[in-house]
């Protein structure tokens, strides 16, 4: 109760009486009433009373504006890297064969 009288507006509250009254004097359920007088109400011939109603016409006491940055997601396409790739031939007069002969021998036989 503490809270709801702490947030709530105090003009808000000082019109309950006129709620009442006009409360008293529709002909219909409290639901209709609810219903007609606070889901899109258009004007009638008591409008000047209805306009009177708690919470028709709150105050505005304190707006607060926030607003989230912008997100941009751009994707680019990755650029292909091209390794090439040599292929490197020896040729045999590269190498001494000289001490080729000493470590490579044909198998012995047993």
């Amino acid at each position: 109760m503490i809270y709801v009288l702490a947030t709530t507006n105090i003009a808000e509250v000082l019109k309950v009486p006129v709620f009442v009254e006009h409360l008293m004097e529709y002909p219909g359920s409290f639901s209709e009433f609810f219903v007609e007088h606070y889901d899109n109400h258009k004007k009638d011939a008591d409008w000047d009373t209805d306009q009177k109603l708690p919470f028709i016409n709150p105050p505005v006491v304190l707006m607060i504006h926030a607003q989230l940055p912008e997100t941009i997601f751009h994707i680019e396409k990755i650029k292909e890297i091209i390794i090439s790739k040599t292929t490197t031939v020896y040729q045999e007069k590269d190498f001494s064969s000289s001490y080729l002969s000493q470590i490579f021998q044909p198998p012995r036989s047993c």
